[in-house]
């Protein structure tokens, strides 16, 4: 028997209001991945007019702590220890990252996570460490 039922869209562990500012868009959340979107906006151009690295980084952080966040209790706190990037090529148009949790402890997660351009052009790689902080 068929149903019609709609797939529910995924939905931010957490949602800090810079991820609005930026507008991204999460596309797919589960057991430690994630993929997000950052639409390509002029004032995120730096002056030749690619995407500039901080948003790129911006959107990397966003994609692994999303990741790092699906494994945890639902309200735990995820902080940033250290963030490294590797940029590849310019970045043009809108981009989207895929973010995955390659190893989780109790106390510190380790992610890393692949921006693509809008011709799926792989333009930065990115690992970060992550605390986890408990629940208040």
């Amino acid at each position: 028997m068929a149903t019609n039922q709609k797939r529910q869209p995924p939905q931010w562990r957490s949602s800090p209001p810079f991820y609005e500012h930026l507008g991204l868009k999460l596309d797919a959340l589960a057991a430690g991945r994630s993929v997000i979107r950052l639409p390509f906006r002029k004032r995120f151009g730096n002056s030749r007019g690619e995407v500039h690295g901080g948003a790129v980084a911006a959107l990397a952080d966003a994609a692994m702590s999303q990741a790092v966040r699906s494994t945890v209790e639902l309200g735990a706190a995820v902080a940033t220890i250290s963030l490294t990037l590797n940029y590849l090529a310019p970045a043009h148009g809108g981009l989207t990252c895929a973010g995955t949790v390659v190893r989780g402890g109790r106390s510190v997660v380790f992610a890393e996570a692949e921006v693509t351009d809008e011709c799926d052009k792989s333009v930065c790689r990115a690992t970060a460490t992550y605390r986890l902080l408990p629940k208040k």
